[in-house]
């Protein structure tokens, strides 16, 4: 790179955030002329500087700003190459942390889309959250899971895959007062199945739901979340 070149790109960030005095600028406009790889470094920093503007929410600023700005205004010194070394540092750093910025939120981007998905869903009901629980035979063994929605009308969505034998099973739902609230009747046949209703009082009221078969023996059960 020559001499000319290294100058470039050290004034390479006052060009592009349009900071440069019009000697320097009118240096740098002939350097670039007959140079396509510093031209192509200042293109690249003036995207940056534009990435910087979009960054910043507007705001409008305070009554009496400009006056006070203007009454403060003193004459400003000649820069030197020193304030140069300076500045190129710091916008450097201004120019990574802009950069870094838009790569989180492209990187998060998925991540907004389903919640604003999750948001729209619950407004459709007046729901305040979704829920699931796994559910688990005497023992410990994971068998399935529980899918509960809170909102104007709750619901419970029972789904057992593993480990269950083949016939006809009661749902019950456990309140946190103690009471035992029948749901509807659960059919697994090879170890499948899969039941839900709406509940009769609210999601976050329950404390547990269970699996029972014809004896009323618990077969399956899940502890909900506080």
């Amino acid at each position: 790179m020559s001499g000319e070149c290294e100058r470039l790109r050290e004034l390479a960030p006052e060009l592009a955030l349009g900071i440069a005095d019009g000697e320097e600028r009118a240096w740098a406009l002939e350097h670039l002329a007959d140079c396509p790889a510093c031209r192509a470094h200042v293109e690249r920093m003036s995207g940056v500087a534009d990435e910087l503007v979009h960054l910043a929410p507007p705001v409008e600023p305070p009554a009496g700003f400009d006056g006070r700005v203007a009454g403060g205004m003193a004459p400003i010194p000649p820069r030197t190459p020193m304030r140069r070394r300076i500045l190129v540092p710091a916008l450097a750093a201004i120019a990574a942390a802009a950069v870094a910025a838009f790569a989180v939120w492209t990187a998060l981007d998925d991540d907004r889309d389903l919640a604003d998905s999750y948001r729209d869903t619950l407004a459709v009901a007046n729901g305040e959250y979704f829920d699931a629980a796994t559910m688990q035979v005497p023992g410990g063994k994971e068998v399935g899971y529980v899918y509960g929605y809170q909102g104007r009308a709750s619901w419970v969505l029972v789904v057992i895959y593993d480990a269950v034998e083949t016939g006809s099973y009661d749902v019950e739902l456990v309140a946190r007062d103690g009471r035992h609230l029948p749901l509807r009747e659960l059919d697994v046949e090879d170890g499948e199945g899969s039941v839900g209703a709406v509940t009769p009082i609210p999601y976050r009221e329950l404390s547990e739901v269970r699996v029972l078969d014809a004896m009323g023996r618990e077969v399956a059960e899940s502890e909900l979340r506080d």
